[in-house]
């Protein structure tokens, strides 16, 4: 579950009670689960809607004075209005990787100080978009987690914010460098289907080639070649 994988890299390496946010929390039970089960100390669950944040303080309501103690729930925009929180990790599920990284890119108090704050990332789109953002904003990404939830396959990307700009090829921006590394059943699913999509689209784009399909087409070969690069090197291992 992708909940899971969120939680696992949320909770890695606690030594003392941590403060976290959690964008986007919808029915509150991730930051439930952290501040019962992990060692947190507090979490901030925020939402955009006030139709989430009203079922996310009602179930907290309901289980109990331990989590209306140790969990607030704020409507707001991303993380605009809670740089006075100083949390020691933010997670941002559920939402594509283009809107993680107006997020991001919105809440400067996040890189005031490097290395402080763990950032859990599970874009439902767009993964490439929001590694090149990390990549070429300052984060160095840390670990990375597959999962397979309801049929569809998710990444759940960690992160701190170091000031370091890196540079990436596309099959790292596609893939992650931890799955490249160390790939497992659920990268070569994702692997393969995407190789077969490329090799597809290709065929297709020959047949009827545009002035508005060039650029696209263009990073698609580019990523196919780069992909058909790997697997061989993988066959000759």
């Amino acid at each position: 579950m992708a909940d899971s994988a969120a939680v696992r890299l949320s909770s890695e390496n606690i030594s003392k009670p941590l403060c976290a946010i959690d964008v986007g929390t919808d029915h509150a039970k991730l930051p439930m689960y952290l501040v019962s089960e992990c060692g947190f100390s507090h979490v901030t669950a925020t939402d955009i809607n006030e139709g989430p944040c009203k079922t996310a303080r009602s179930n907290i309501s309901l289980s109990g004075a331990f989590f209306k103690d140790r969990i607030d729930v704020i409507k707001t925009d991303g993380l605009c209005g809670l740089d006075t929180i100083c949390p020691d990790r933010i997670i941002i599920a559920g939402m594509g990787g283009e809107l993680i990284v107006g997020i991001l890119s919105a809440a400067e108090f996040v890189r005031k100080e490097k290395e402080k704050i763990k950032f859990v990332l599970q874009p439902q789109s767009k993964e490439q978009i929001l590694r090149r953002y990390l990549y070429e904003n300052g984060y160095r990404i840390l670990d990375e987690k597959r999962c397979l939830d309801a049929g569809k396959y998710y990444c759940v990307i960690s992160a701190v914010y170091d000031g370091i700009k890196r540079e990436q090829d596309l099959l790292t921006l596609y893939f992650g460098e931890q799955g490249i590394l160390h790939p497992d059943a659920l990268f070569d699913a994702v692997f393969d289907k995407k190789y077969k999509i490329l090799q597809n689209n290709i065929k297709m784009r020959a047949l009827r080639e545009s002035e508005e399909t060039r650029d696209a087409e263009q990073e698609e070969k580019e990523l196919f070649l780069q992909m058909s690069e790997y697997k061989k090197r993988r066959e000759q291992q």
